[in-house]
């Protein structure tokens, strides 16, 4: 197989996300942040820093940034000061913001789950060990 096709067969899998987060008037990057805010208190029992969130997704400061602040319009989260450091801020979904991030988490889970069910289970093995062998060689590739 030739390497291009494997790049386009990713970027198709973006836009398909792309298309997805519309739906909800979001961007996949926002759709990432969304997820890590509503996901992050589960996995850890804290709510995530602004400053996470943007290691998390690679988005710059702005970006968090400006979608907090227009997700706090739209009632979906609101900032707490963070216990070891006053000037970082917690992101907490509202109750209006969890019911969305909720919907929206469980809609995706369910298509993707879907999907990958769908395949034979050698199938689904065999995809998740090439990515996960693919994903680590191209990042050596990248860190070189």
């Amino acid at each position: 197989m030739e390497f291009k096709t494997y790049v386009r067969m990713m970027y198709e899998q973006a836009v398909l996300y792309e298309r997805f987060a519309r739906k909800y008037d979001l961007h996949r990057n926002s759709l990432q942040i969304l997820l890590w805010i509503l996901n992050y208190p589960k996995d850890t029992g804290r709510y995530i820093m602004q400053q996470q969130l943007g290691e998390k997704t690679c988005s710059s400061k702005q970006v968090i940034h400006s979608t907090i602040k227009k997700w706090q319009q739209r009632g979906w989260v609101e900032l707490l000061e963070s216990p070891e450091d006053r000037r970082c801020k917690r992101v907490k979904l509202t109750e209006l913001g969890l019911r969305v991030a909720e919907e929206i988490d469980q809609q995706l889970h369910t298509m993707e789950k879907n999907a990958l069910e769908s395949l034979t289970t050698e199938e689904q093995e065999a995809l998740l060990q090439l990515t996960a062998k693919y994903n680590d060689l191209l990042k050596k590739e990248m860190e070189e």
